[in-house]
C-alpha cells in the first residue's frame, strides 16, 4: 500500500534529521526538507487521478467546473503554506511560521472572492 511507503519515507527521513542534528545540525534541515518534498510530491502523484476523475465528472455532467478549481487551489495553497510553516517551526522560526500561515490564509481569501461574489450575487437575485 501506498501509505506505507509514505510513512516509512517520513520515519527514515526523521530519525536522519536527527542523528545528524546532533552530528551535524547544518545538514539536519536539508534532510527533512528533502524528505517532506519527496513525500508531498509522492502523494500529489496519488491525488492527481481522483482529481481528474471529479473534474471530468463535472464537465460531463455540465456543472461548472470553476468553483472545483477554486476549491482546488485554496487546499493546494493550504497544504503548501502548512509544508512551509512547519519547516519555518522546525528551523526555529515561529514568527515566521506564522506570516506563512497568514500569508497562506489571505491567499485563500483572494482567490475565493470570485467564488464569495457568486454567492452573494444569487442571494441578491432571490431578494429582488
Amino acid at each position: 500500500m501506498e501509505i506505507f511507503k509514505i510513512l516509512a519515507i517520513c520515519i527514515i527521513t526523521a530519525v536522519l534529521a536527527v542523528v545528524l542534528k546532533h552530528q551535524k545540525g547544518e545538514y539536519a534541515l536539508m534532510v527533512a526538507l528533502a524528505g517532506g518534498t519527496v513525500v508531498t510530491l509522492y502523494i500529489l502523484k496519488g491525488v492527481l487521478a481522483p482529481i481528474e476523475y471529479i473534474n471530468t465528472k463535472l464537465f460531463n455532467n455540465g456543472i461548472n467546473i470553476e468553483y472545483f478549481a477554486v476549491a482546488l487551489k485554496a487546499l493546494g495553497i493550504g497544504y503548501v503554506t502548512g509544508f512551509i510553516a512547519d519547516i519555518c517551526r522546525d528551523s526555529g522560526q515561529a514568527s515566521l511560521a506564522a506570516k506563512a500561515e497568514l500569508a497562506g490564509k489571505c491567499a485563500i481569501f483572494i482567490i475565493s472572492l470570485p467564488l464569495i461574489a457568486a454567492v452573494l450575487d444569487t442571494a441578491l437575485s432571490f431578494l429582488t
